[in-house]
């Protein structure tokens, strides 16, 4: 670990330590090393810990914009419904982003929106997960997403039912699941879009790289890869073009990561 991130760890770790009443890091680690029930849970907190959990509702709207014109609208023109659309919302957090994401997709295509896209919302910290997957305050994010979804006819109709209504309706067509970036994405083949925001910017720039191909390696023809506003790609990606700020086009498809 660099040392300029040493710091860092240590002080988002230690309320843990304190919790636990343990006195030294490697007494931790050694905790954390154990195959009991306790260090299994205590894991699970430590990857809570170190994670950042900064999301919101249509954060960073280009991108939305972008899933709507390139992807759903062509799709719609298209009538090309035999197979679904898959977006993955990749590092998910609390869920606002997969829920934008279903409700541009709703905008467009009105109830029938979980028969012609498929949303995957992942992340590593299962207590993100648990939050995202039970929202103690669906009223005000369904009033948030109504707000803030293109206002179409679908929308505008959807209004006159209560917020709830329609946060539940865009939840239908979400799976959120466990995943670490790092490693092999079982039960889906390619993707039309692949959001990836402000995750692998905390990453070394070796882990970083490898994530993003991986990633990147996952996109279907012409799919979209977007990632945060203060990111860059950590890799020559010959196969990406710029089609707006942080956001690439799948140009050439490439053969994905073989299973471990």
């Amino acid at each position: 670990m660099p040392l300029s991130k040493r710091g860092f760890v240590a002080s988002r770790l230690q309320r843990r330590l304190r919790h636990l009443k343990i006195f030294s890091f490697g007494s931790y680690v050694y905790l954390l090393r154990g195959s009991g029930l306790a260090s299994i849970d205590e894991r699970s907190k430590f990857i809570s810990a170190l994670t950042t959990n900064v999301t919101g509702v249509f954060r960073e709207p280009h991108h939305f914009l972008l899933l709507h014109d390139q992807i759903l609208s062509r799709k719609n023109r298209a009538k090309s419904f035999s197979s679904p659309c898959c977006v993955w919302s990749a590092g998910c957090s609390t869920g606002e982003e997969p829920l934008s994401i279903a409700a541009v997709c709703y905008s467009e295509f009105g109830s029938r929106w979980t028969h012609i896209f498929k949303i995957l919302a992942t992340d590593i910290d299962e207590e993100v997960l648990r939050a995202a997957r039970s929202r103690c305050d669906p009223e005000n994010i369904g009033a948030r997403l109504l707000d803030g979804a293109p206002q179409t006819p679908f929308v505008k109709r959807a209004k006159q039912r209560c917020p709830r209504y329609f946060y539940e309706e865009l939840n239908l067509g979400i799976t959120f699941q466990r995943h670490n970036l790092l490693h092999f994405l079982p039960g889906w083949k390619c993707f039309d879009a692949i959001f990836c925001r402000n995750v692998t910017i905390y990453f070394e720039r070796e882990v970083q790289k490898a994530a993003q191909k991986r990633l990147v390696s996952r996109l279907g023809p012409d799919g979209l890869f977007l990632i945060g506003h203060s990111e860059r790609l950590a890799f020559e990606a010959k196969s990406l073009a710029p089609v707006g700020r942080t956001a690439f086009r799948q140009t050439s498809v490439t053969k994905g990561p073989k299973k471990k």
